[in-house]
């Protein structure tokens, strides 16, 4: 919805340079081309830009006061349930100036307090509240991090924004070496706490954090994701028919997409062709008079063009469609860098979603419902639905491993091998980010009254580190078209259920279902028994795709490149040095390295795109897909 930037100093008296705000400003607008407000005082300054969606009039731009004038609001993100909350506060005497979602944040801020406040918002949120009396600042993040917050720490200052180009105007940016390490290793890119860039972490999901008047750092979880388990609701969803508990998700998604689909605004949603959004563009083509859908054809093999006009064509909507070449993923890699903020490989989609944001963009629409997050509430990867299978066969592997150490001529020889397993180094890098998050699922789970089954486990665990990786896709590179991404399967009616539903409900055993990717099983199978009601069944039943390429692993780089490039620099290698490591790394290696100097160029020097576009045409070159 918006970009926000925030600023106190440690010695409370310093005012913040009104230039550097206003930098900061240009540095956001994309997140936020409507409005731009700045404010500085001893010792705070802060920034916001806005996207207009609800209350689209002046009245509602931030920083937002209240009517004392002491406490100041920034706040980049819709709270979906404002209205109730509303009628709440209307019953405490509390009185509206305005019909937005801001003035209820603020309001309920001052009423309630944080603690209390936190609980009762269903929304997607990062803001910040300044009180001008203590000079402290009070900041928050959703419980999925669908919106961005940073934070920088500083000797003079502690710094806060939606993206970390806003402190470029305040600091120099660095490498940190240790996520550097970690990605080359495989990670995908820090999503928790540490980023790419020294002293720049990201604040936690579902986490407050308070900044005092001398820049003093205090935290608190608000939630975590095994907070959806409930022992009551898992027996409730238990006992319900299978018919039952499709109704039941019929009633979520349709009351979640009436909440998301609200705005002042045009709204419309992604139509990628999948049974997620497909689903949900269903939904709201029965709610909705004019919405507008917007698909991304990946040209070649594994397009999904066919399938987005056939639903097009089911629910009478006009298709608009932006192509999208091989090249593009060449040439869009510094454009996508720029937004995405650190190296990619982990999404090579990102290209296509960028694309299709800026053709809604062009069609005069602010907001795009989607389908994300329901493969990780409802177990819809392909590799879940074999998971059964793949950890009977892992499983013997192991018990064969532990067989042959027990050889005293061949043990021994195993162990300096399972030692010395990248994996560990990676994740020590990573500061074990995911590992984390599976550990600390799993001992919730152990510590519930009722059994949490294997499968429910999972889809936490995916609600993770994973759908973080999604939902900073989804709001960078939306967002650098001035595009606001919703979701529906993200509503927390509908993640409650979905987590506390039985494993059955989700995945099935089919016995005349001969899908290649999990022959005999039916994935999402409450998810396609919802669709089955508002699409046809080549449409319900399809198998997942999204946004798929292979581009990235048939990527071709020259070892020219890399002469003059922040690889060889960062680890001072010689020419000769250079080469042996471009020789010996296998393509994927290599795309890593090309993806880390783009990054540099782009991200931490500030370079313009161009160059590194035409770098890249000189130097990178795609395969043919000969599959």
């Amino acid at each position: 919805m918006c970009g926000i930037f925030g600023i106190v100093y440690r010695d409370g008296q310093r005012v913040p340079d009104e230039a550097k705000l206003r930098a900061t400003a240009t540095l956001l607008e994309h997140r936020g081309p409507d409005a731009f407000g700045i404010y500085a005082r001893d010792g705070v300054g802060l920034t916001h830009t806005r996207l207009s969606l609800v209350d689209l009039g002046p009245r509602s731009n931030q920083p937002f006061w209240d009517s004392s004038g002491r406490y100041a609001l920034i706040f980049n993100g819709e709270i979906y349930n404002f209205k109730e909350l509303r009628a709440q506060l209307e019953k405490t005497g509390r009185t509206f100036r305005t019909t937005s979602d801001t003035e209820v944040l603020l309001e309920g801020a001052l009423e309630w307090g944080f603690e209390a406040l936190l609980p009762r918002l269903d929304g997607m949120f990062a803001f910040a509240v300044l009180d001008t009396v203590t000079g402290s600042v009070q900041l928050a993040r959703d419980r999925f991090g669908t919106k961005p917050l940073y934070m920088y720490e500083g000797s003079d200052f502690v710094a806060f924004a939606s993206e970390v180009k806003a402190f470029r105007p305040w600091v120099e940016l660095e490498p940190e070496a240790f996520a550097i390490g970690s990605y080359l290793l495989g990670f995908g890119g820090p999503m928790r706490g540490q980023t790419m860039y020294r002293r720049v972490r990201t604040v936690g999901t579902g986490t407050s954090v308070e900044i005092g008047p001398g820049g003093d750092i205090a935290e608190a979880t608000f939630f975590t994701m095994p907070d959806f388990w409930d022992a009551d609701r898992i027996e409730s969803l238990e006992s319900l028919s299978p018919a039952q508990t499709v109704d039941r998700f019929d009633e979520a998604l349709n009351a979640s997409v009436e909440r998301q689909i609200f705005a002042d605004a045009r709204v419309g949603a992604f139509c990628s062709g999948g049974v997620d959004s497909s689903l949900i563009m269903a939904i709201a083509a029965r709610k909705h008079t004019d919405l507008a859908i917007f698909h991304a054809d990946v040209m070649g093999r594994w397009s999904e063009s066919t399938a987005a006009k056939q639903l097009a064509s089911h629910l009478k909507l006009d298709l608009n469609i932006v192509e999208v070449q091989e090249q593009d993923f060449v040439d869009q890699i510094p454009e996508v860098m720029r937004h995405y903020e650190h190296p990619f490989t982990y999404h090579p989609n990102c290209a296509p979603f960028m694309l299709v944001s800026r053709l809604a963009r062009d069609h005069g629409v602010k907001g795009l419902l989607s389908g994300e997050g329901s493969d990780e509430c409802f177990l819809g990867y392909p590799w879940l639905g074999r998971e059964r299978i793949t950890n009977a066969y892992y499983g013997a592997g192991r018990r064969l491993r532990r067989w042959v150490r027990a050889v005293p001529q061949v043990g021994p020889l195993l162990w300096p091998w399972d030692e010395a397993r990248p994996d560990t180094i990676r994740g020590l890098f990573n500061r074990f980010e995911t590992a984390e998050d599976i550990q600390d699922a799993r001992a919730r789970a152990a510590s519930l009254t009722t059994s949490v089954p294997e499968g429910n486990i999972r889809s936490v665990e995916y609600l993770g580190y994973h759908l973080r990786t999604l939902l900073h896709r989804n709001d960078s590179l939306g967002m650098e078209a001035s595009i606001e991404s919703r979701f529906p399967f993200l509503d927390l009616e509908v993640v409650a259920a979905a987590v506390n539903t039985p494993y059955r409900h989700k995945i099935r055993y089919s016995p005349f279902l001969l899908e290649k990717a999990h022959p005999f099983v039916r994935d999402k199978w409450v998810v396609r028994e919802v669709a089955n009601r508002y699409l046809p069944r080549q449409l319900s039943q399809r198998t997942k795709l999204g946004f798929w390429t292979t581009a990235f692993e048939r990527m071709r780089v020259s070892e020219r490149y890399f002469d003059d490039s922040f690889p060889r620099e960062l680890f001072g290698l010689s020419r000769k040095q250079l080469g042996l490591l471009i020789q010996q790394s296998d393509p994927e290696l290599v795309v890593r390295l090309l993806h880390l100097d783009v990054w540099a160029r782009v991200c931490l020097r500030g370079e313009p795109v161009d160059g590194s576009i035409m770098k890249l045409r000189d130097h990178v070159r795609i395969l043919p897909d000969s599959r």
